[in-house]
């Protein structure tokens, strides 16, 4: 019995390439496919064709657009930040948000804390307040005196990890972090419990700001993107083969959001 040829499922190689070179704004060429004798000329337009000084003007126009809407960005943020199954605290001083912490830390009979290097830690004395409570604080720095096996060990042994903010984002509620020396994604992965520290400046609306303020980034620092960008949207969630969602499987189970309200 003869078969009737199928018809193949998807849209034409060549064509798909000749898309993916029009969205990056580059010529028709013969490797990919087309005729040499296509009218067809370089794409100049769009935004992978901007210029340092065009990327620049859009991210100043970007930040004067999220420092005018601030303030609802935040109460955004807030509100989604709940609803993804973030436990928040306003921390209306850096008092308060230590507080908040250290009790965390008691309620969770944990007697060790990793923490990452960050800027937002030189405006909160952490290490202090929970040193007087019994709990010691370990700072993910890797140095002469810490390997990266040791600073491995001393994250699975603690049991908070701790981390500050590089964006907070209004419109998904998620906290971005991005990979530097003295700060390992594994702080907010491996400990049961993240706590994630939020300043008002953090904040921007969705993931075009942060896409925008990091391409440009990434031309100022040489090419240099960096390895990863780490997305936290609430607990670490599996749903496995009944469908069942399970949560804290292959990262914290329990996810602290400290919003800073200066």
């Amino acid at each position: 019995m003869t078969q009737t040829p199928q018809p193949a499922l998807g849209i034409p190689k060549n064509e798909f390439l000749a898309q993916v070179r029009r969205s990056l704004g580059r010529a028709d060429s013969v490797e990919l496919g087309e005729s040499a004798h296509s009218t067809t000329g370089p794409t100049t337009d769009g935004p992978l064709a901007e210029s340092l000084a065009e990327l620049e003007a859009r991210a100043q126009a970007a930040r004067q657009r999220l420092e005018t809407e601030r303030s609802a960005l935040v109460e955004q943020f807030a509100e989604t930040a709940q609803i993804r199954s973030w436990n928040l605290c306003r921390a209306a001083s850096a008092e308060e948000a230590i507080g908040y912490i250290a009790e965390l830390a008691q309620r969770q009979g944990v007697t060790q804390v990793a923490r990452s290097d960050q800027p937002v830690f030189a405006e909160l004395p952490l290490d202090t307040a929970l040193e007087n409570l019994g709990v010691k604080s370990v700072v993910v720095r890797r140095d002469a005196d810490n390997s990266r096996e040791q600073l491995r060990r001393e994250m699975i042994a603690s049991g908070i990890g701790i981390t500050g903010a590089d964006y907070a984002v209004a419109e998904t509620g998620s906290v971005v972090v991005l990979p530097r020396p003295g700060l390992s994604r594994l702080v907010s992965l491996v400990p049961p419990v993240h706590v994630a520290l939020v300043r008002p400046s953090d904040v921007v609306a969705g993931l075009d700001d942060v896409f925008l303020l990091q391409r440009l980034d990434y031309y100022r620092n040489g090419g240099d993107m960096g390895s990863y960008l780490n997305f936290i949207t609430g607990p670490s969630r599996t749903g496995d083969i009944e469908m069942k969602l399970i949560v804290g499987v292959h990262g914290p189970r329990e996810v602290h959001l400290v919003l800073l309200d200066s």
